[in-house]
């Protein structure tokens, strides 16, 4: 029996899994969760936000791993190699 979500992590984040990622960040947002942003959040905000970090992907910045389910991304998470000491 195979699990109902995978974990991966993405090499590359262009604009299909930046949609997703948007919806997963808006309803995080809406549901109360600390992600530093408050309500009201914006899609075009949201797709900021994520357009940014695609960015960091490319360069080797940061990493973002998500979680899927049938329906697609459904949470995610970043290691972001780039701080200060």
């Amino acid at each position: 029996m195979s699990p109902a979500w995978a974990v991966r992590r993405l090499r590359a984040v262009d604009d299909a899994p930046i949609e997703a990622l948007a919806d997963v960040l808006i309803d995080c947002v809406e549901g109360g969760a600390s992600v530093s942003f408050m309500l009201p959040l914006t899609r075009e905000r949201a797709v900021a936000f994520w357009r940014r970090v695609a960015k960091d992907v490319a360069a080797g910045h940061r990493a973002v791993i998500v979680a899927e389910d049938a329906q697609g991304i459904c949470g995610t998470v970043q290691l972001v190699f780039d701080l200060p000491e």
